[in-house]
């Protein structure tokens, strides 16, 4: 049986995390080669990954560094969409 793809909100979730991952979590800029978060998300559909990167580059999530991107960083937006949220619940 052939697996489901993601839907196109996890694979964008899957990458913002995998290029936050692959940057070892530090602070934006910190840049990486878009190979290295292909490897991450397992895919080998470039023209998906690039397709992804361009949506969250014009949503401000990423930045590149050409067209097509080499390399990208996550922005400080892009981190906060991945972030879970405090929990707003009472306690008592």
């Amino acid at each position: 049986m052939v697996d489901k793809p993601p839907s196109a909100a996890q694979f964008m979730s899957d990458l913002l995390n995998a290029v936050h991952e692959v940057t070892g979590r530090r602070p934006p800029p910190t840049w990486t080669h878009i190979d290295k978060v292909q490897r991450k998300l397992g895919t080998a559909n470039a023209d998906a990954v690039e397709a992804a990167i361009r949506l969250a580059v014009a949503k401000g999530w990423l930045r590149s560094d050409g067209d097509p991107a080499a390399s990208v960083t996550i922005t400080v937006d892009g981190i906060k969409l991945i972030t879970p949220k405090p929990s707003t619940r009472a306690d008592g």
